[in-house]
């Protein structure tokens, strides 16, 4: 398996193990596997920032500004993601670490990557999107305009794209209030970037 992917899986692995406190939870369950499985799911990723990119404008206008504005931050932080997976796939490499790919070669790759405000707006997308998506989920008819469209965005090859948003919004509306778990990630991100990272923006 090529490292990235291989980096790819771990991180799943590594997120769920930092947030098993929340995964153990019913309320919380889905939430988890949404944010850390949709966001970090080794696949091919410009493949699905392509469609998320069409499936933005093909939207606009007919579901409402919210689902439109989560592909917006969803584009930007999967690019982003993608770009940090490459310095750390080239840190594994430097490091000799891609071999055995733990906690520990994770962590100094994450440290020799650096990049700190990129960590930092990481981390904000990611809870921005959970906040965008919670008022979304509010909003009972914008699931049922997703399911409208789906057989439509099915025939244009994005059906893959609703049923993140679907995802998403079931999820959303299961955990409702999401609160306590953006705020776990804010303190723990927060918390590695200032373990790991030689400078974080304050």
């Amino acid at each position: 398996m090529p490292l990235k992917r291989r980096l790819q899986s771990f991180q799943i692995e590594l997120l769920h193990a930092d947030y098993a406190d929340f995964a153990r939870q019913p309320r919380f369950a889905a939430l988890v596997d949404f944010f850390f499985g949709a966001v970090y799911a080794p696949q091919d990723f410009g493949l699905r920032n392509d469609s998320f990119r069409s499936l933005h404008d093909w939207l606009r206008g007919v579901v409402g500004p919210e689902p439109v504005r989560v592909l917006g931050n969803a584009i930007e932080l999967y690019d982003l993601t993608e770009s940090l997976d490459d310095d750390m796939v080239l840190a594994l490499r430097s490091l000799a670490a891609e071999v055995v790919l733990d906690r520990p070669a994770w962590e100094r790759a994450y440290g020799r990557v650096g990049r700190p405000l990129d960590r930092q707006r990481q981390m904000e997308l990611l809870v921005n999107s959970g906040a965008v998506m919670e008022i979304a989920a509010r909003v009972p008819l914008v699931y049922w305009q997703l399911r409208a469209v789906r057989p439509a965005a099915g025939l244009l090859g994005w059906a893959h794209v609703i049923d993140f948003l679907l995802e998403g919004q079931v999820a959303l509306t299961q955990a409702h209030p999401i609160r306590p778990l953006l705020e776990a990630i804010i303190e723990r991100e927060t918390l590695r970037m200032e373990r790991l990272l030689p400078a974080v923006p304050g």
